[in-house]
C-alpha cells in the first residue's frame, strides 16, 4: 500500500486505501469493457475463419503455427474436447470461447514456423488468416493494415493482462519491449489504453464501440479521481 500511501501525502481527506478502492472500481470498470470487444473480436474472427477454413480450422496444421497450435491443444484439454458430441458447431464453439485472448491477438501478427511431414515451414498470417479471412472480422479499419490491427489489439492484451492479473493500472501500462533511451519501459497513460479497447470496438463495429462509448463507467471514475491526477499517470500530459 505504501505507493497509494505516497500517491495521497498532499491531501489530508484522502488515504491510501480511499485511493486503493478508487483504483480497483477504475480497473473493474475498464475490464467490463475489455470484456464486450473481447467477445466480439473472437466471435467476428472465429466466424471468418470457419466461413473460409470450415468449422475445424483450428485442426489445420497448414494454417497455424506451433504457438497457435499448442494454445489450441491446451484449450483442448481444458474443455475435454475429444469428449464432446460429435458436432462441429458445438465443438466450435466451445473452443472458440476457451481461446485465450492471447490466441486471437497472435492470430493478428505475421505467423512464426511450424513443422509439417518432417518440414519446417513458415505459417505467413498476413495471407493465410488477414488476408483471405479475418480482413473481413475488421470492416472498420478501412485502409488500415494489418499491423496497425495488431498494434492496437497487443495494447489492449497488455491492459487486459495487468488487471487479470491485480495489477496496478493507474500508473500507466508498460509497454511489453518498449523503453525510453533512458531504459525505463514506455508506459501508456490510462486513458489512451482504454481509447485503444474503444478502437479496437470501432474496427468489428462501429456500433458497438458507439455503445461501448455511452455506457462505459470508465470516463466517469476516472473524473472522479480522490487526489490530484497529477499524481498518477491518468492521462498524457
Amino acid at each position: 500500500m505504501q505507493r497509494y500511501d505516497d500517491a495521497c501525502r498532499h491531501d489530508q481527506d484522502v488515504d491510501g486505501v480511499d485511493l486503493y478502492r478508487w483504483a480497483n472500481s477504475v480497473a473493474l470498470a475498464v475490464f467490463e469493457d475489455l470484456g464486450h470487444v473481447e467477445v466480439a473480436m473472437r466471435s467476428a474472427m472465429a466466424r471468418e475463419l470457419a466461413d473460409r477454413y470450415g468449422l475445424e480450422w483450428y485442426d489445420d496444421r497448414s494454417l497455424l503455427d506451433e504457438d497457435g497450435t499448442e494454445l489450441v491443444e491446451e484449450a483442448k484439454g481444458r474443455i475435454r474436447l475429444s469428449k464432446l458430441p460429435d458436432d462441429p458447431s458445438l465443438r466450435h464453439g466451445k473452443l472458440v470461447a476457451s481461446l485465450m485472448f492471447g490466441f486471437w491477438v497472435k492470430l493478428l501478427g505475421r505467423g512464426q514456423f511450424a513443422e509439417r511431414n518432417g518440414i519446417r515451414e513458415r505459417r505467413i498470417y498476413d495471407t493465410t488468416i488477414w488476408k483471405a479471412a479475418v480482413r473481413r472480422a475488421f470492416p472498420g479499419v478501412g485502409d488500415v493494415e494489418r499491423q496497425r490491427v495488431e498494434n492496437v489489439a497487443r495494447r489492449v492484451q497488455v491492459l487486459r493482462n495487468r488487471i487479470a492479473h491485480h495489477e496496478h493500472i493507474i500508473w500507466g501500462i508498460p509497454l511489453v519491449g518498449e523503453r525510453h533511451h533512458s531504459d525505463e519501459p514506455v508506459r501508456l497513460d490510462l486513458e489512451t489504453a482504454h481509447a485503444s479497447v474503444i478502437e479496437i470496438a470501432r474496427y468489428l463495429d462501429d456500433g458497438l464501440a458507439s455503445w461501448l462509448t455511452e455506457n462505459s463507467r470508465a470516463g466517469e471514475l476516472l473524473d472522479a479521481c480522490p487526489i490530484y491526477a497529477g499524481e498518477l499517470l491518468l492521462r498524457e500530459d
